[in-house]
């Protein structure tokens, strides 16, 4: 799973005025996930897969915090990582 020190490194923050938003993100992503593809984070939370969709979430509520357009954009590669996360066997770390 992401953290908040794994989302600032991948976003390149530094300064802490955005924690709590950045933590927010990090939930969001999680149900977002679940919502998208039926997989708990119990149940695919620790697999790179899921790591990734993670990422590409949060960087997209980050970057597009002002908009009022909450809904995501097309976005191939999340496409694929939601038909992988919905199909693969995370019981054990990906091969």
């Amino acid at each position: 799973m992401v953290d908040k020190a794994r989302a600032k490194e991948y976003l390149r923050i530094d300064e802490e005025d955005e924690d709590n938003f950045i933590e927010m993100c990090i939930e969001f992503s999680k149900e977002e996930i679940e919502n998208s593809t039926g997989v708990t984070f119990d149940s695919g939370g620790e697999s790179k897969t899921y790591e990734m969709a993670q990422l590409i979430i949060i960087t997209d509520r980050y970057e597009n915090r002002g908009s009022q357009d909450l809904a995501f954009k097309v976005n191939n590669m999340l496409s694929c990582l939601y038909t992988k996360l919905r199909y693969g066997d995370y019981s054990v770390e990906s091969k």
